[in-house]
């Protein structure tokens, strides 16, 4: 089940978590961020008589299942308020949502303002005003750098709600609906350093030590907590542990001047650890280049008793000390860079003529784009994944191939067809351009073969590297490709296929491939490198860019395909800017 935090606190934000898909999904925090919704209005109509109005916005998330009969049933369900505001056509909310957001997903939200007459939250007790219904990832894609999104409020009835409109009226303004969002994060910052230990006490009777050590932090109620233990480093006295890396917020809690434990032990194989020492030190005492005693205290004590000089059970320094951010994946789209997607489609002989119904290209004269069950599974294909991408490109505008055909009547077998019919101009606006140029290409395609991948991805692989700045600068990422590929079985060119996608894998690229139909899938598997990367004649793919996702298995749940399809998006977005060292296009 899902979680609704709903505060009791008039300014303490409520909270939507998706529990049961974060367990499903290990709840990799890396991949799920939350974000932190703030809202205005704009020259709201005042619906008082002897005072302003007073207004209240009233959070509902979109909730889609699937009946018995196999048709969707669409809910609205109440996930949050704001504190309401007395006397203001302008306000600023100060009570805020939040919500997990995860890209694979569309998440609408809808956003009913009322103006309140009593105290209670009950529609039919207050005076509607308007509403707004927004994807998260139309306000994450707004490409503002304020990351502020503003739109109308519609005075209209909102679908599938029991609401009047007794006192709409018609104003010279229209009223707008202004959200602020931001991502809610700790601390980003990685500390990356070489930590060097001298001249440790020898704890091995037939060799030297086999050291490691452990770093603690101090609890507010005093206690100590570990936070890191480092490899171990076999028979030496004078280890050194280059690139040690850990979060800040886990090291310090962002606070530089915390002081640390370091403990420093020598590991045995059939026993506990031998203690070597410790010391404390705060990450602003390591900056300043100190080196550190390591200071076996029960050794100390018993040099003193003999009377003997006790200088240290070794010196632990600290080099080539970095911090590092490290940018989520939602802080990319949050900051400029665009998501452009790409489709490619399979017009092989395999497929059926397109005019038999027994064809996976067969278009049913009910044929209706707002319904799932309606479309062809190309079509289903395209839509399910298509609307969750669409809001992440600024421009709207997506790429559509096709592949294995003869098209325009032209006599030779093309792999990279614009289905604009424009080489130069290949995009069309939306997943309804896409759906209107496919059903445009087969009324006059030749379908025909052999099934070759390479093609596209050698073309979309280049564009990828228009304008790429040069790597491992730090430098800006202005767009993200993502490549999918739709089709209905075996890859006749499987070598070539493999090449590309390794001289790819340096792009900024993701490549999706979907399975229609019932053919054989079992090349997919080896290109979706998840279990060993893909290789040809030794040369490795540098990282995996492909995820293949069957369609009969998500035929008749659209929300499922996208989420299963899209899952490693954001993952393989985070890889690629770290792997090369892109930052996010208006990063500072």
């Amino acid at each position: 089940m899902s979680k609704r935090e709903l505060s009791t606190n008039a300014f303490e934000p409520d909270y939507y978590h998706y529990t049961e898909y974060a367990n499903t999904h290990n709840n990799n925090t890396e991949l799920c961020s939350k974000i932190e919704l703030r809202f205005e209005c704009k020259d709201l109509p005042n619906l008082d008589i002897l005072s302003k109005s007073d207004p209240k916005i009233f959070i509902f998330l979109e909730q889609k299942t699937i009946n018995t009969s196999g048709e969707q049933d669409i809910k609205w369900i109440k996930v949050g308020t704001t504190e309401k505001i007395n006397n203001d056509l302008n306000p600023s909310f100060l009570k805020s949502f939040i919500i997990d957001y995860y890209f694979e997903m569309i998440q609408k939200l809808r956003f009913l303002v009322f103006d309140m007459d009593d105290n209670s939250d009950s529609f039919s007790s207050n005076d509607f005003i308007g509403y707004a219904e927004k994807n998260i990832g139309d306000l994450i894609g707004s490409n503002d750098i304020k990351n502020k999104y503003e739109c109308d409020l519609l005075t209209t009835i909102p679908p599938n709600m029991n609401i009047k409109n007794k006192k709409v009226r018609n104003t010279t303004k229209k009223p707008k609906l202004i959200i602020n969002i931001e991502q809610i994060q700790e601390s980003n910052v990685t500390i990356s350093m070489d930590v060097r230990g001298t001249n440790l006490d020898k704890m091995d009777f037939f060799g030297k030590s086999d050291p490691y050590f452990i770093i603690s932090k101090t609890q507010e109620d005093g206690s100590s907590l570990q936070v890191y233990k480092s490899s171990v480093i076999k028979n030496t006295l004078n280890p050194i542990w280059t690139g040690v890396k850990i979060k800040e917020y886990i090291l310090n809690s962002g606070d530089d001047d915390k002081m640390l434990l370091w403990e420093v032990y020598d590991w045995d194989r059939n026993k506990s650890p031998d203690f070597i020492g410790s010391f404390e030190a705060s990450m602003n005492m390591i900056k300043q280049g100190l080196r550190f005693n390591i200071i076996n205290v029960n050794k100390l004590k018993k040099y003193k008793k003999k009377r003997k000089d006790y200088k240290n059970s070794g010196i632990m320094s600290f080099e080539n000390i970095t911090y590092s951010k490290e940018y989520s994946f939602i802080e990319f789209p949050m900051l400029g860079t665009q998501i452009s997607v790409v489709f490619a489609i399979d017009f092989t002989g395999s497929n059926g003529e397109v005019t038999n119904p027994n064809s996976l290209h067969y278009r049913s004269p009910n044929c209706d784009y707002n319904n799932f069950s309606t479309l062809n599974e190309y079509q289903k294909a395209i839509a399910a994944v298509g609307y969750v991408l669409e809001p992440y490109d600024s421009t709207k505008y997506m790429e559509v191939y096709g592949y294995g055909a003869r098209f325009f009547n032209r006599e030779c077998v093309e792999f990279d067809c614009a289905l604009t019919g424009d080489p130069n101009y290949p995009a069309v606006l939306g997943v309804n351009g896409i759906l209107q140029v496919y059903a445009h290409a087969l009324e006059t395609v030749k379908i025909w073969g052999p099934t070759n991948f390479a093609p596209i991805i050698n073309k979309i692989a280049e564009k990828t590297r228009i304008g790429l700045p040069p790597k491992n600068q730090n430098a800006p990422l202005a767009k993200y490709y993502i490549l999918t590929i739709i089709t209905d079985g075996e890859i006749s060119d499987m070598e070539n296929t493999k090449k590309a996608i390794i001289n790819a894998s340096d792009c900024p690229l993701s490549i999706i491939i979907i399975g229609v139909g019932s053919g054989n899938f079992n090349s997919m598997v080896e290109l979706d490198g998840d279990e060993e990367k893909l290789n040809v004649n030794g040369k490795y793919a540098e990282r995996d860019i492909v995820q293949f996702v069957p369609l009969s298995k998500f035929i008749d749940n659209p929300s499922l395909l996208a989420c299963e399809t899209l899952a490693e998006i954001p993952k393989q977005v985070i890889e690629f800017s770290k792997f090369y060292k892109y930052k996010p296009l208006y990063a500072p």
